[in-house]
Parts: structure tokens; C-alpha cells; sequence
């Protein structure tokens, strides 16, 4: 996850031949429609996937879209990955906000620019994607954009008659946030510029040898990280005409940073046309309160919304002439989105929408929320909700192509914990099963919602593993214990609830098996034949679940593990110090009982599930402990690293290769089949071998 001025990501994307990578980008729009004979889906479809806005459906107050001034186009930044080239190609699009016209590409970039952020203190770069969000002109003849130039994130102005682009910045660091100036002269921007000295510092240290510290995250680099709180956010403008930059005035500098307002103590906010405000404030100082609407008039008079619905995890807030318009969570887990209204005062609330579709990055378009729509089987398209009859109409389908796509049917099982935290599980059956066979299936971790690619941090393809014969129940995990514990008012106290005698792992792996037993009981899965999977949270799912289950016939994990040395030593000072204060026992006490409810190294002659590792390179030595103990106890276990990679894997070849070699491993743990292909041979010489050799368990 580090980097200094440019991600070494981006670095490894932008070494892609232009020729290939322009090639990659030619089919980046969809065509006008969907051709072709339906056909099942395969791992290629997914890593081709265009994407508009964050892949995955969350609550961030950001969104990908922007309107323009006079309310008729709509432009927003488009993606889509290529194997074949291992490159990204993004585009800026415009498109008639009614709907009736076709896309048009107004400038093209490459790999998106990736999320840098506060970790613990330091600055630190994540790989994730950022949220790129288009910013029209006052006049709305040009739109501004973020995108990586050289690996450094820019600011470009694009004009909307497809004349031509021009880059607008040229710093050395990432452009973070932006706004055009009234008069349309200039752009305002902000940048942590003093990121270009702190990391020469670090470079000088590097010359008598780094000091390790707790800037230091070894998994990732031996390469200190600079601290946030020595990069001050600035704010710059730059003059369109000239490319001039200075420092920008206080009146400047509130264009793109409000000033804090004491009275709006959270970022979901809105204000009308004539003065008034909304927002939401948490009912207690929990940390994981729910939020509760809030409204004052014109003359500051405050009003809160004391009815059921204004009260949970509310996610945005629009006006709508005297009424509010709020999107919300309701039913089972919050597996519904509902759209209200509320005309402050009054003692009423309206239902707009209610929908198991998810809805992300929505804006207001007068009389319509401009949203991403999905759901379980049908990936993410742009649709204009009626804010009267709650109806939509589509705006634009970026994978219309999955029209032609065959899937697997999908069914939502409902269960509780043994704590009555409510979780569920999207069962996706093979297309054309016939409800006879009992199938072998696969758990996917931890969330699921919207559409099912390979859960969280999509390593583990849904349908392609419905297509190959395989059953998937795609797990929403329960809300965390800590929630139900009163009294809490810190982060640090949330944490120690959580890890008090693993209460969270045990809350989950609770869920996890009624999960199980409910997919069970629909008679169409073969309880001899499971395997488990996940990523982050995910995969300490599956490494509680290997410890304290005899359950599951083989498992697959994309991070690895909780562990004695692994979570409080190789890590690094600033995450061991994390876990010791949320109650982890020191490294040096060595304290094995405390460890094993968990650990893959304390349980590794118990440990009979065979278990691959698929592995991004910055993180692949925390797996080292657990790994190391396998395989000195003989068990069935294999590892793959793969270079230039973050937390979640993006590279297009990356991710074809994980999603192949995971239907690999379950096919031959759980189906005994091979691919016959050639490349194979290999792979399956080395699994014969697992399997032939006699499991050995001991004390």
C-alpha cells in the first residue's frame, strides 16, 4: 500500500505498450445492443465487467455522477479491465440525463487513481480505486476530472463539444479535491504538497539506514510512511488560461473547504434553496449508533424526526421543495433500501421506494434521484427514480451484454445467531439445475450486496463457480456484538468488546453454521462436500471456522492470518499496538492458550481442510507463521503471491488468474475434477500428491 509520488500500481499499469492498451480501450462503451446466443458466464465476464463508480455498493456520501448546470446531460468517469493487456482503461462520459440519447467519450485515461488516506495515523496508499467524481463548469461547456498522468493524480479539463482536453495541473502529488471558481477562470484544488519533502526526508534517512518505528509497516515495505499530521492538506488555485498556479485566497479556499460549522457536526447534510437545513445526529455516543434526521427552517429553528423511520443507517439527504428526501435501511439485516419523505414538522412519512435492489451514489435531479441500481443477478445500470411515484427509468446500461449472459438462480435465506443477530445468505444454484443432485457448496464472505461478483474483495466468482456445478451461498455477516453493548463512547472501546474471548469470531462462525445448516435443510446441498473462502474479515471467518469446525472439505483465503507474531509483530508497531490495547496478549508471553481458538499455527497438526493461499505480495508475509506451521505438519496447503498488488487484487491478469485457479481448487477438492488442459498438468501433479499422502492429525 505504499507509495511515494506515484503508486507503483499505476506505475505497472502505464508500462502496458499505448498500442495495447489503446486496443483494450475500444470496446470501453457498450454497443447500441446486446447480440449473441445466450450462453453461461465465465470469469472473463466478470474481470471485463465496466464499472461506474466504487465496484462494490456502499454508503459514502460521495458519488460518481454529476449533473450538469441546466440539469439535461450527465457525466460521470466509466471503467473497464482488459487481461489480455493487464491494463485499465477509463473514460469520461457524457450522456442525456432522459435517457434518449447514446454515451458519448469526452477524453480517455488509464487506471484509476487509487485511494490514499489516514490509517492509524500515517499516510498511506490503499490500492483501492478512488472515487472519481466530474465536475461541470459553471456554464456547463467543460468538465474537470481527476485522472492519473504519469501516476500522479491531475486535474483535466475536458470541453463537452468533444473539441478537444487539456491538462489543467502538473504537480508532483495527487490533486485530492477541486471546484471551479464562479467566474470559471480557475479551478481551486487541494494537494498535499508537502508530501514531495516529507518523502526526500524519508529518502535521506534511507542513506544511514531507517529507523524502524512505527512508520514502518513491513508487510507492505520496509520504507517508512510519512504521518498525516505532517502533510497538511493545501489548497492551490490554478489559472485556466495561463496554467499559473498560487496559493489560494480564504475566500478561495472555502470554494472546495467549508468552513466547520459547530451546529453540523456530520458530513450527511443538506440545505435548501431557501435556507433551510437537514442532517442526522447519532441518538448516543456509541460509535455505532444509529443516526436519527434532524431539520431547522430558515430562522434556525430545529426539529428532529422522532417517527420509526427517521431513525437507522441513513445515507443521503435531499431536499425537495418543503419536503425531505432521505434513503435509509430497513427490514432483515437492513436488506432494503427505502426511499421517504418528510415534510418537517408534520407527523407523517411518505414511502417513495422500498427495494431489495441496492441504490448507490445517488443525486438529485429535480424531480428524480439519478442512482446505481443493482441487484443479486443484474449488475449495476443508471436509472432516474421518480420522486412522486417512485418508479425508474434507465438512463444507461454499461454491461448490456449480460442480457446474452446465463445465471445462476439466486434464493435468500434468512437465519439468526445464537445472540439473535440477524444474517442471511444468497443460496445461487447452477443454471438449469433441476433440484435433484445434492450439490457441493462454496461459502463466500462476508457481504452481499448488489451484484454477486466474488464477494468481498471479489476473488471467488459467484455464478462462473454456479456455471462449473457449484451451489454458492453468499454470506451477509450479523451486525457486530458491540452494538448490543451499552455504554461504549470510543472506537477503542468497540474493539475490545469485539475481541473479549473472540466474542465477534464466535458471534460470526455462530451465524456461519446456522447458515449452513439452513442451506441444509433446502435438500440441495451435500453436507460432505463444503468449502469456504474469503478475504480480510473474510478470512478470519474461514480460520475460525477451520479451527472450530470439522465442516469443510477444502478452503481457499486471499489474506492470512490472525496470529501470534503476524497480528502484534509483522504487521508493524502501529497495528501490534492496535491489538494490544483492544485486549491481544503480548508476543513475547507467547501465550498459546489465548491463541487457540484461531490461530492456523497453534491448530496446524488439527488442521485436515486443504487450504490455498492466493496472496498480494504487500501482504503476503503475515501468512509466513501460519504457512510455515502447515507445512511443517504435512498438511494439504499451497500459496501464490502476486506481485504489485494491494490488499484487494486489481490487476485485470491478477484477478482472471485468482478466479481460475480458486474453481480449479474446489473443483478437484469437491467435484474429484480436473481441467484436462496442458498448462494444467502441473498444478494437479502437486494436489494428487496432497491428496494421496495420509492426513496426519496430533495433539
Amino acid at each position: 500500500m505504499v507509495r511515494g509520488v506515484a503508486s507503483a500500481l499505476a506505475l505497472a499499469v502505464a508500462a502496458v505498450g499505448a498500442s495495447t492498451a489503446r486496443a483494450a480501450c475500444d470496446d470501453l462503451l457498450p454497443a447500441a445492443s446486446a447480440t449473441g446466443t445466450v450462453r453461461d458466464i465465465t470469469t472473463r465476464d466478470l474481470v471485463r465487467l465496466r464499472d461506474v463508480g466504487e465496484p462494490d455498493v456502499t454508503d459514502v456520501a460521495t458519488s460518481p455522477y454529476a449533473l450538469s448546470p441546466d440539469g439535461r446531460s450527465l457525466a460521470f468517469v466509466i471503467t473497464r479491465g482488459d487481461p489480455v493487456s493487464n491494463s485499465v482503461c477509463s473514460a469520461l462520459v457524457s450522456i442525456p440525463a432522459h435517457g434518449d440519447g447514446r454515451p458519448r467519450i469526452l477524453d480517455r485515461g488509464g487506471s484509476p487513481p487509487v485511494f490514499a488516506g489516514n490509517f492509524r495515523g500515517l499516510f498511506i496508499a490503499t490500492g483501492f480505486p478512488d472515487q472519481i467524481t466530474p465536475l461541470w463548469s459553471p456554464d456547463g461547456r467543460s468538465i474537470a476530472w481527476r485522472k492519473l498522468v504519469d501516476g500522479v493524480a491531475q486535474l483535466a479539463r475536458t470541453a463537452v463539444d468533444g473539441s478537444g482536453a487539456t491538462q489543467v495541473t502538473h504537480g508532483p502529488v495527487d490533486v485530492v479535491d477541486f471546484a471551479w471558481t464562479p467566474d470559471r477562470a480557475a479551478i481551486v484544488y487541494t494537494a498535499r504538497a508537502s508530501q514531495v519533502a516529507a518523502e526526500r526526508a524519508i529518502d535521506r534517512e534511507g542513506e544511514t539506514g531507517w529507523r524502524y518505528d512505527a512508520r514502518t509497516v513491513p508487510n507492505i515495505s520496509w520504507r517508512p510512511n510519512p504521518w498525516v499530521r505532517d502533510l497538511p492538506i493545501g489548497v492551490f488555485r490554478v489559472e485556466l488560461a495561463t496554467g499559473t498556479a498560487r496559493e489560494a485566497t480564504a475566500a478561495e479556499q472555502a470554494l472546495v473547504v467549508p468552513p466547520p460549522a459547530p451546529d453540523r457536526p456530520f458530513d450527511l447534510a443538506a440545505e435548501s434553496g431557501s435556507g433551510a437545513r437537514a442532517w442526522t445526529e447519532p441518538v448516543s455516543p456509541h460509535p455505532i449508533a444509529e443516526h436519527r434526521l434532524w431539520a431547522a427552517d430558515s430562522r434556525g429553528r430545529k426539529t428532529a424526526c422522532r417517527l420509526a423511520g427517521c431513525t437507522g443507517r441513513i445515507s443521503r439527504i435531499f431536499w425537495d421543495r418543503r419536503s425531505i428526501i432521505f434513503l435509509t435501511r430497513a427490514g432483515w439485516r437492513g436488506e432494503d433500501v427505502v426511499l421517504y419523505r418528510w415534510v418537517p414538522g408534520s407527523n407523517r412519512l411518505t414511502t417513495i421506494l422500498r427495494t431489495s435492489d441496492s441504490l448507490s451514489g445517488c443525486i438529485q435531479a429535480r424531480a428524480d434521484l439519478i442512482c446505481g441500481r443493482e441487484n443479486a443477478s443484474a449488475p449495476r445500470r443508471i436509472v432516474a427514480i421518480d420522486l412522486r411515484t417512485g418508479r425508474d427509468r434507465l438512463i444507461f446500461d454499461p454491461n448490456p451484454e449480460f442480457a446474452q449472459v446465463r445465471l445462476g438462480r439466486v434464493e435468500r435465506l434468512r437465519f439468526s445467531n445464537d445472540r439473535g443477530l440477524p444474517s442471511w445468505g444468497d443460496l445461487v444454484l447452477p443454471p438449469g439445475y433441476d433440484g435433484k443432485a445434492r450439490l457441493p457448496l462454496i461459502i463466500v464472505t462476508y457481504h452481499s450486496r448488489g451484484f454477486l461478483r466474488g464477494g468481498t474483495g471479489d476473488e471467488y466468482p459467484i455464478f462462473p463457480l454456479a456455471a462449473k456445478g457449484f451451489a454458492v451461498l453468499s454470506f451477509e455477516r450479523p451486525p457486530e456484538v458491540a452494538v448490543s453493548v451499552p455504554g461504549l463512547t470510543s472506537w477503542d472501546g468497540v474493539l475490545t468488546e469485539l475481541q473479549r474471548d473472540w466474542a465477534e469470531r464466535r458471534s460470526v462462525q455462530s451465524a456461519l453454521m446456522t447458515g449452513i445448516d439452513t442451506a441444509v435443510a433446502t435438500g440441495k446441498i451435500d453436507p460432505a462436500r463444503i468449502g469456504i473462502t474469503g478475504l480480510s474479515d473474510g478470512a478470519s471467518i474461514v480460520e475460525f471456522a477451520l479451527v472450530n469446525s470439522k465442516r469443510f472439505a477444502a478452503a481457499a483465503m486471499s489474506t492470512c492470518c490472525d496470529d501470534r507474531l503476524t497480528s502484534l509483530v509483522l504487521g508493524g508497531e502501529a497495528w501490534g499496538g492496535e491489538n494490544r490495547r483492544s485486549g491481544y496478549p503480548r508476543s513475547v508471553d507467547n501465550d498459546r492458550a489465548y491463541w487457540t481458538p484461531i490461530s492456523l499455527s497453534v491448530n496446524a497438526r488439527a488442521i485436515t481442510t486443504p487450504i490455498l493461499f492466493q496472496l498480494a505480495d504487500r501482504e503476503a508475509h503475515l501468512a509466513l507463521e501460519s504457512y510455515g506451521a502447515l507445512r511443517e505438519a504435512g498438511k494439504p496447503v499451497e500459496m501464490h503471491v502476486y506481485p504489485q498488488e494491494f490488499h484487494n487484487k486489481v490487476q485485470p491478469i491478477h484477478r482472471l488468474a485468482v478466479y481460475d485457479r480458486n474453481i480449479d481448487w474446489f473443483a478437484f477438492w469437491l467435484r474429484g475434477y480436473e481441467d484436462p488442459v496442458p498448462e494444467k498438468r502441473a498444478q494437479y501433479e502437486r494436489w494428487e500428491r496432497f491428496r494421496a499422502a495420509p492426513i496426519v492429525v496430533g495433539p
